[in-house]
């Protein structure tokens, strides 16, 4: 088995509609079978010291910890990968999907679609032409026929799919994650493994659709 990583994660100390303790965090995944976790809150970046200083006290060597931004655009939600927290600050919520990514990707970032067909909070038809490493089909905030069409999506957008918790609860941490086929240590190896196309969605999700 692969590096198993949660991308999308919210806590309760940046993410007021979340109840996780950032504290308790990294145990829960670890219980979970996790290798590592991003922690993505609305609107703020956590900073590289807040990542270090949580990490020091969780007593898990070795746990990847990750930061990266849930940012909320005019159509949809955008994860993006790579920025430093004053770079996210910059972004003003409400823009284009598209405005968002192309500054992201001028950042050197990496960007997956949110739950792009959550209800009331989804993207349009235009999601295809938005230059994407991923297209999030599965997380505890997407219903069953909602994580088809997801599916869908990004299968005909020939973009591939990412299964991720979308965790606001701690007992979600790590029920949805997405199997990477390379070892991840850092941010820039997440990147990378996201612009090459080096992750899985896990055995079973989704069983008998071609995913890549």
């Amino acid at each position: 088995m692969g590096i198993l990583i949660d991308l999308h994660v919210h806590t309760k100390r940046y993410s007021s509609c979340s109840t996780v303790e950032p504290e308790r965090l990294i145990k829960q995944a670890v219980r979970a079978g996790l290798c590592g976790v991003v922690i993505t809150e609305h609107y703020r970046q956590w900073e590289a010291r807040e990542l270090d200083e949580l990490a020091e006290r969780s007593g898990e060597p070795g746990f990847l910890l990750l930061s990266g931004f849930e940012y909320a655009s005019a159509q949809g939600d955008v994860l993006i990968y790579g920025l430093t927290a004053s770079q996210a600050a910059e972004f003003e919520p409400g823009w284009p999907p598209g405005t968002a990514v192309a500054k992201a990707r001028d950042f050197g970032a990496e960007c997956i679609a949110a739950h792009p067909t959550r209800t009331g909070m989804g993207f349009d038809e235009q999601i295809v032409s938005i230059p994407l490493e991923a297209i999030e089909v599965s997380s505890v905030n997407l219903r069953e026929h909602e994580q088809k069409l997801a599916m869908g999506i990004a299968l005909n957008a020939k973009v591939p799919p990412v299964a991720a918790s979308d965790a606001h609860e701690l007992q979600d941490v790590g029920r949805y994650v997405t199997e990477f086929e390379d070892p991840i240590r850092s941010m820039s190896d997440l990147q990378e493994a996201l612009r090459r196309g080096r992750f899985r969605l896990l055995d079973g999700v989704f069983a008998g659709m071609k995913t890549h």
